[in-house]
């Protein structure tokens, strides 16, 4: 006997009853979603049927003049204000408390972003200072984070970026990066960063922008001179040199405490 295949409540699969839904998905999420993420939640559906869907969605946005629209950046899609209604969101944003990446923090992350992966060691020794402070606050940031163990002495942490950096940098994917001599314009001038972000699809505002790309008044504490023996932290299993996920989060916190 055939199986019948199940339609459920969405009724036809990619109808008006999964974009509604896909609707309030993009609606609600705070970052954006991929295509295999929705299939997570629409198991019925082909990503030939999402993707038919998202443009649906958007071509009913343009046609009805809305505000806001559907945006692909991050590898997914999320619905955000048009570029054309920044002044009046920017005013409501201006009492939000940021936290601000210090110019070290920026340095790392830029770093990391074109060499990756790296251990905190090649890190020092590009920057020439201990870079252990910055690592950890772009880590708990959800910026970089651990991606696994290099193959030298001790098998060090190795660090990349994650999707949530490229997230705020508007991007679908590391291709999409600036050049370095760009990224620094971009780092002082929060402007040409929103211009390029909105180049490439991505609606921010001012403040967001210099949320990430202002100095604090503080110091930043991790600028020391690197120890010449370094902090790396050894495999305690030489045989294994990749650990689980949980395992690599729980030594990268030792090794910068």
């Amino acid at each position: 006997m055939q199986r019948r295949r199940r339609r459920g409540r969405r009724g036809r699969p990619g109808g008006p009853g999964l974009k509604r839904e896909l609707e309030a998905l993009l609606f609600a999420t705070d970052s954006p979603l991929t295509a295999g993420r929705l299939r997570k939640i629409f198991r019925e559906v082909s990503v030939k049927e999402l993707k038919d869907a998202v443009a649906e969605l958007q071509q009913e946005y343009d046609a009805a003049g809305n505000a806001f629209s559907v945006v692909e950046f991050g590898g997914g899609w999320q619905i955000a204000t048009r570029p054309d209604f920044a002044p009046v969101v920017e005013k409501l944003l201006k009492t939000r408390r940021v936290t601000r990446l210090s110019k070290a923090g920026l340095e790392v992350l830029a770093i990391v972003a074109y060499r990756q992966p790296l251990t905190r060691l090649e890190v020092d020794e590009i920057r020439g200072v201990n870079s252990s402070g910055a690592l950890a606050t772009l880590s708990e940031r959800n910026l970089l984070t651990v991606v696994g163990r290099s193959q030298a002495v001790g098998n060090p942490l190795l660090y990349g970026t994650t999707r949530e950096f490229l997230n705020h940098l508007g991007l679908k994917a590391l291709g999409q990066l600036p050049s370095l001599p760009e990224l620094e314009q971009m780092a002082n001038d929060p402007e040409s960063l929103k211009e390029f972000a909105n180049e490439v699809g991505r609606d921010v505002t001012t403040e967001e922008i210099e949320g990430y790309f202002m100095e604090p008044e503080s110091p930043a504490p991790e600028e020391m001179p690197t120890e010449a023996s370094g902090d790396e932290l050894p495999d305690p299993d030489p045989q294994t040199p990749a650990a689980d996920e949980a395992g690599l989060e729980h030594e990268a916190a030792d090794e910068r405490s």
